[in-house]
């Protein structure tokens, strides 16, 4: 398929454990041919769980390219089946993407994407790679800079000198993800907060970095 001339987004939806093959089936129904899941943990931010000794819960984490005239019609599809347009029921974003290989074919494509939907309002996906065991600082740094919470991921090999890889930043399997969704105000306060928590400058502390996010479903704003 060639691309050249279309928009392309990385398309990420963040739901319990055990609803991402039904997203990936509901994708592939959708004309769909290939995705990724793969697994983390929410943290939760509520009273009741924390007192229960429930602070996060399983995720699984799907992500795929797909095509910006296709995403229209891919959202509403998501949101009628999940209803992610309701609490707690999963989040969906999309990311706009300037280089990518074809899925099906051997040419490469080059994006002209454009945001639209809320990315209006300016939301952001920071990306913390740290050392296991790291990201509670992480969370806490983020949260008291106006974080709302975040996705855990973490890396792992399939064996002992296997390496996965993140935006081809390779992840050791004794590296933790953090994935914060924020407003773009309140990016750079929580990127410095992490930094100077973990003391990110210093080699082998970490890695940060932030991506424009073009659009979203279900994120809600924690009530004061």
């Amino acid at each position: 398929m060639d691309s050249l001339n279309k928009g392309l987004v990385l398309f990420w939806c963040i739901m319990d454990f055990g609803r991402g093959t039904k997203l990936f089936r509901l994708y592939k129904e959708a004309g769909g041919k290939g995705g990724t899941i793969i697994l983390g943990r929410g943290t939760v931010k509520s009273e009741l769980l924390k007192i229960l000794g429930i602070t996060d819960t399983r995720k699984e984490i799907f992500f795929t390219v797909i095509d910006q005239e296709l995403e229209d019609a891919f959202y509403e599809k998501v949101i009628n089946k999940f209803h992610l347009d309701k609490p707690h029921h999963g989040i969906a974003f999309s990311m706009p993407v300037k280089y990518c290989s074809s899925i099906d074919e051997s040419t490469k494509s080059i994006s002209s994407s454009k945001g639209k939907g809320v990315n209006k309002l300016g939301y952001e996906a920071i990306f913390v790679i740290v050392n296991k065991g790291a990201m509670d600082d992480v969370l806490e740094a983020a949260e008291s800079a106006g974080s709302t919470g975040g996705t855990i991921i973490h890396g792992r090999g399939s064996g002992a000198k296997e390496k996965e890889t993140l935006f081809n930043i390779e992840i050791e399997p004794e590296k933790d993800i953090v994935l914060i969704l924020s407003k773009a105000e309140k990016t750079q306060a929580i990127v410095d907060a992490i930094k100077e928590r973990l003391d990110i400058e210093k080699p082998g502390a970490g890695i940060i970095f932030v991506m424009d996010v073009s659009r979203t479903v279900g994120l809600y704003e924690e009530k004061k």
